[in-house]
């Protein structure tokens, strides 16, 4: 079989013009994800600092169900990207649609969740009450649509794997547009339309969401040519377990992530709730250089995993190298406007001078994370495209169970409230960022999945591209 005809050209192309154009639509679509997370926040604004405060703590649980759809979606992205790589478009099909099915049933979990444990989510994260009405309202309503944000993150993977960025990036922008739309007339409830307050702007998103699937299926009903579905191939079996040992170690990653967060959050309402919105705030502000990161280090994962299909050790490890600056250089600018405008960027958010007054000095601090994230993300999301998890995974887990007692006593130990949390948030991160760069500079995730999707190591006289 031919390769792919889409992964040819990007093969040919040299790396910074390659990662360039599949990396720009991603950022794209990153920017727009960003969007779905800030327009409910921007538009509950004059409801007030509680319902700021549980929409922006709302979505470490919704990290946390987009991280369970990794134990099938990062396996997803590696086996397509590897398989189209190698010139096997069929069992890459057979990848996807195995991977959607298995997304989808998965989503029936975060449906649960959010049906009967909301409130107690909520009530986990602020025991004192401030915004447990707000949020349960909100996350309730959400959550209903998980099966459908499992299946559309799954469907963006598959087309990124298949060296197509673009595609999704047009999606969600229909999508955000509409959220952006219905999110205040649900909320507020000009006219005819119903005031839901923070449960509207939930509804606006599950409309989107809607909207996101409904795309990706007549994209799929019409065999786009970056989208691969099929249910049998010849050659040997892609089977689900092999994605789910890929991708299990990442999504445990994602999920550890977001109970840090919820124990951020608990910590931080000891102070009230301008201080519980302040820790929102601020990574929702974080998440510029975060997505930033993860635009670039996707298209170099997508790149990575047809690299050493291809048997092309040398270009993959070129393609992380150049990820790398990219990403850091983006975040050395970044960390200037957080230094010099703390203020303005927090009243983007709330106009609440008790936020005003924990915020400015919060994120003075955090911008010092900033070139760390980047170094991090880039790497690692890079990385996970040759299908080598658990190491990070390993990583992740420690720093993340070192985190969640610390986010209690560095605050009492150090009598600095809500700062000591944010002086934990970038302390830990300089050390997994180091902790990341010496093993991505070991080298060992160069041997891919040859020994998963082909049965014999790489450099084997069986492995396509031979030995590098």
């Amino acid at each position: 079989m031919s390769p792919d005809a889409g992964s040819a050209p990007a093969l040919a192309l040299p790396v910074p013009r390659a990662l360039l154009r599949l990396a720009l639509p991603i950022l794209a679509s990153q920017g727009l994800r960003l969007a779905f997370q800030w327009v409910d926040a921007l538009w509950v604004r004059g409801l007030g600092t509680r319902a700021t405060a549980a929409i922006t703590t709302s979505i470490f649980v919704m990290w946390c169900v987009l991280a369970l759809n990794d134990v099938f979606g990062m396996g997803i992205s590696a086996y397509v990207s590897q398989l189209i790589g190698a010139g096997e478009r069929a069992r890459a099909g057979v990848a996807a649609w195995k991977g959607l099915r298995a997304s989808a049933l998965l989503g029936l979990a975060g449906t649960a969740l959010g049906l009967f444990g909301a409130r107690a989510i909520f009530r986990v994260m602020d025991p004192g009450g401030h915004v447990v009405a707000e949020g349960t309202a909100y996350l309730s309503v959400v959550l209903l649509a998980a099966p459908l944000l499992m299946m559309s993150e799954s469907c963006v993977g598959v087309m990124r794997a298949a060296g197509d960025t673009r595609t999704p990036m047009l999606v969600e922008l229909g999508a955000i547009a509409l959220n952006a739309l219905l999110a205040p007339l649900l909320i507020y409830g000009p006219g005819p339309f119903p005031r839901l307050g923070v449960a509207g702007a939930a509804w606006a998103t599950v409309a989107a969401q809607v909207v996101m699937v409904t795309c990706y299926a007549v994209l799929a009903w019409r065999r786009h040519p970056s989208f691969p579905l099929a249910r049998h191939a010849p050659g040997p079996p892609v089977r689900i377990l092999g994605m789910a040992r890929v991708g299990a170690p990442a999504a445990l990653i994602g999920m550890l992530f977001s109970v840090v967060y919820v124990a951020f959050v608990r910590s931080a309402s000891a102070w009230g709730a301008p201080a519980e919105a302040i820790v929102g705030i601020g990574n929702r502000l974080e998440a510029i250089q975060f997505v930033v990161a993860v635009a670039i280090g996707l298209g170099a994962a997508s790149m990575v995993g047809q690299s050493l299909g291809a048997g092309r050790q040398d270009r993959a490890d070129e393609v992380v190298r150049t990820s790398q600056r990219w990403a850091l250089a983006v975040s050395l600018v970044l960390m200037l406007v957080f230094l010099a405008a703390p203020r303005a960027l927090v009243g983007w958010f709330s106009n609440d001078p008790a936020v005003w007054a924990i915020g400015v000095p919060y994120l003075r601090v955090l911008a010092l994370t900033l070139p760390f994230t980047a170094l991090e993300v880039s790497t690692a999301q890079a990385v996970m495209g040759s299908g080598h998890t658990a190491v990070l995974s390993w990583i992740f887990t420690l720093v993340s169970l070192v985190r969640i007692p610390l986010a209690f006593l560095v605050p009492a130990w150090t009598h600095s409230g809500v700062m000591g949390i944010v002086w934990l948030i970038t302390i830990s991160c300089m050390v997994r960022t180091l902790a990341i760069l010496a093993w991505a500079r070991r080298g060992t995730w160069k041997r891919g999945l040859s020994h998963e999707l082909r049965g014999h190591p790489p450099g084997s006289p069986g492995t396509p591209g031979g030995a590098c």
